[in-house]
């Protein structure tokens, strides 16, 4: 198999911190039982090609497969794929699928599977649009085969495919079809764990696949063996943070997400559970409307970064000072792509320096429209921080609560808002991070940003990559699109016997088995 340069360049990103939790198990692997999950709400949907949405990824990463998955040096490797080839100087992939995969409904996996996924993926999801600009075709080459040819050589194609968020996940072709123009009407896919049923307010629930052709290599990261070990998992939505916690006290959850970091300590004491902490996980941002309305003013833009003080912001939304940092890179410091160019534009609180822009920019009043959901704390309590903050030197906020499944929906309308608050969480491809996009909602869309988009998805090497990194870290501070809060560590809580689980960026089942006697 061929491996590209970005293969080596991979390698570096290893440094990112994954806390291993899993204690030594005190028997062998073994099958059956139900995983009880207690989820922070309802996904928006479980079609990954239609959402960013972290909630989504968390409980379909157990259903869909990709072609090419992150091992534990966070390389992409081989999943359904068997190998591929690269001519033509880089812009010709020939990817070799493996013969032995069959989908959920029994069907199985073929070139034509693969193709119509990729082109839905490119024509929907944010990080597809990214990659399709590149691509000039991709068709069949017989059943087992498939060809991508590029406009010009990516340092970045075989991330981007491997990775999970917003995920370019295979369908069978004839869901697609079903689909149309539409979200997914049924939720097969090829992995470990196949959909069962959703009852709305109650659970979601997936079922072990005894069909699942295993891959042979050990298990590393996202890649390598996925054993389903349990009968069944059900995600339960549970919006309120504490009977989550009431729930994995008393057993009645086995696993739960987004425990409030102020609650560290007493998690650590409470006999059969244990704390599962994601470092790094994300950082928290407020994201401007470019495309319509009083964001479109950049001044505007910059006085809203000049009078933000985000120390307070994030302790107010994590509550705990290990939980949280403040730092100005567009990647994680634990990332080869960090980098603290133009870190004065960062937590500036020069209220005095925001008051002269917004006059300059002749702002008369006007209400900032800022959505935001209560079911993220880290998302809401720091907006209710910056909304004070920025009443301070003159901005009139209308802060405007809804559910999360609510701000996806409305964040994708220019008409309806002029900032709402998100996360970006973790991105091993920097060239389709959510954060530099034109295409996601904000749109950010500067044509020499672009360029420089376009041309860190050409380029692999790492020196190369790091200084076009730094020219779009200079630019997101100039343009004032997006204002960076701080990086947040994430943590989550399991029961002891919940066993065989591996902390990372990405929650997933597969190798978990209940030790329960």
């Amino acid at each position: 198999m061929h491996r590209p340069r970005l293969f080596a360049f991979l390698a570096v990103l290893a440094a990112v911190t994954l806390v291993a939790v899993a204690p030594v198990a005190s028997q062998a692997p073994r099958k059956g039982g139900v995983l009880r999950v207690g989820m922070i709400g309802e996904p928006p949907t479980l079609d990954a090609h239609a959402t960013t949405a972290t909630i989504t990824r968390e409980i379909t990463i157990n259903v869909y497969e990709g072609l090419y998955a992150l091992d534990g040096k966070l390389q992409p490797v081989p999943l359904l794929a068997e190998g591929h080839d690269v001519a033509d100087a880089g812009k010709r992939y020939t990817i070799r699928l493996r013969k032995d995969v069959k989908f959920h409904n029994g069907k199985p996996l073929t070139a034509g599977d693969v193709v119509a996924s990729l082109k839905r993926w490119g024509g929907l999801a944010s990080n597809g649009k990214a990659v399709f600009k590149n691509v000039e075709a991709i068709e069949a080459k017989g059943p087992h085969a498939v060809e991508i040819r590029l406009k010009e050589p990516s340092g970045s194609l075989l991330t981007a495919l491997a990775h999970v968020d917003n995920a370019a996940m295979i369908y069978p072709k004839e869901v697609i079809d079903a689909a149309g123009e539409g979200q997914l009407k049924e939720f097969v896919g090829t992995g470990p764990y196949k959909f069962v049923e959703h009852k709305p307010d109650r659970h979601i629930k997936l079922a072990r696949f005894d069909g699942y052709a295993n891959r042979g290599e050990p298990a590393s990261s996202l890649a390598g063996q996925r054993a389903a070990y349990l009968d069944e998992i059900l995600f339960q939505p549970v919006p309120d943070y504490a009977t989550r916690q009431a729930g994995i006290v008393t057993g009645e959850y086995d696993f739960i997400e987004q425990v409030k970091p102020d609650q560290y300590e007493r998690l650590k004491a409470t006999a059969g559970v244990e704390p599962v902490v994601l470092k790094p996980y994300g950082w928290v941002t407020i994201v401007l409307n470019t495309k319509q309305g009083l964001m479109t003013d950049k001044r505007i833009r910059q006085a809203v970064q000049a009078a933000l003080d985000t120390q307070p912001m994030m302790l107010a939304g994590l509550g705990h000072n290990d939980f949280y940092r403040l730092d100005p890179g567009l990647f994680f410091q634990e990332q080869v792509w960090h980098t603290k160019v133009s870190a004065a534009s960062y937590n500036q609180h020069d209220k005095d320096k925001a008051r002269r822009l917004l006059k300059e920019a002749g702002y008369a009043g006007q209400p900032l429209r800022w959505i935001v959901t209560t079911e993220y704390e880290h998302h809401y309590k720091p907006s209710v921080v910056a909304k004070s903050q920025l009443e301070d030197v003159g901005l009139k906020i209308d802060l405007q609560v809804s559910d999360w499944a609510t701000v996806v929906s409305r964040r994708n309308k220019p008409e309806l808002w002029d900032a709402f608050t998100t996360a970006f969480t973790f991105q091993p491809e920097p060239s389709v991070a959510a954060q530099i996009l034109c295409d996601w909602p904000g749109w950010w869309c500067n044509p020499d940003k672009d360029q420089l988009v376009q041309a860190l998805a050409r380029e692999s090497d790492v020196k190369k990559r790091q200084a076009i990194i730094e020219k779009l870290q200079i630019a997101f501070y100039a343009d004032a699109a997006r204002i960076k809060v701080g990086d947040y560590f994430r943590l989550d809580a399991r029961r002891k016997d919940v066993q065989g689980y591996e902390s990372g960026p990405f929650m997933h089942f597969w190798n978990v088995w209940l030790d329960k006697r």
